[in-house]
């Protein structure tokens, strides 16, 4: 595992935890931190709710959080269930003192839910953050119908693998992976703005992890997008920061080749 050097600006060696762990760990802070608005979600969620399909039946939140894109899809009508296995952030997102929705503690790759039940799943953010990534995607592909969607949204593998070194007001500084791209690797990112601070726990992968997996579930990939930032005159402007993938399952249950 890593971790974020402020005055380094890159991720340094730590002792790897369980992801669920870490995130659990730090809950709190991140109900806070999101609540404050102060992270990228609005102007994330511009290029990710557009590519959710209109409500049906039931629309799974896998890896919810405190649970704000499950607010959001219940604001467009969707019947939503929101899943996380943190106890914290399950709880945050069914007593939000506004818009409360449905949810419930459980681990990705174990979904307490029967085959065939939900038309729709997210994944906005979470994916990367599940130790066994390709078993909840099985999993997710179980409790789809078929011609159900999965939208999922994860850092960028090419944002994850690397890095801005040198004086952060150069936006013209070179991206620059040190290590593999093509090796899995566990890293623990600390950020702090407006007096509060937020600690991430998550795996970098290579995007063929992610497609792999897909493919093995069942999933085919009906769009890819990769947002970026719209100013300019940010660095992120030339690198991508976020993946986004619109995906269809063709297979029944009965007919997939899990590979366990």
């Amino acid at each position: 595992m890593t971790t974020y050097d402020a005055a380094m600006g890159q991720n340094q060696p730590t002792d790897a935890l369980p992801l669920a762990k870490g995130w659990d760990s730090h809950a709190e802070e991140w109900i806070a931190w999101t609540r404050t608005g102060i992270d990228s979600y609005e102007s994330h969620r511009e290029f990710f709710l557009p590519l959710i399909p209109k409500p049906r039946h039931l629309t799974v939140d896998v890896g919810c959080g405190e649970g704000r894109v499950s607010r959001e899809l219940q604001a467009l009508g969707h019947r939503v269930l929101a899943v996380d296995r943190s106890p914290a952030m399950s709880r945050a997102a069914a007593a939000h003192p506004v818009q409360p929705v449905p949810a419930i503690v459980a681990d990705a790759t174990e979904l307490p839910l029967a085959t065939g039940t939900a038309d729709c799943a997210v994944a906005f953010m979470s994916l990367h953050d599940i130790d066994h990534m390709p078993a909840a995607l099985r999993e997710i592909a179980r409790i789809l119908t078929v011609g159900g969607h999965l939208v999922m949204a994860i850092v960028h593998p090419i944002n994850s693998a690397g890095h801005f070194p040198g004086d952060n007001d150069d936006a013209t500084r070179p991206f620059v992976i040190d290590e593999s791209y093509t090796q899995p690797k566990h890293y623990t990112t600390t950020r702090a703005r407006q007096g509060r601070t937020m600690t991430y726990h998550g795996v970098h992968r290579p995007l063929q992890a992610y497609t792999e997996a897909l493919a093995d579930a069942g999933f085919v990939i009906n769009q890819l997008r990769e947002p970026t930032s719209t100013d300019t005159r940010d660095k992120w402007h030339r690198i991508p920061l976020f993946l986004h993938i619109l995906a269809s399952l063709q297979q029944p249950v009965a007919e997939r080749d899990f590979r366990r």
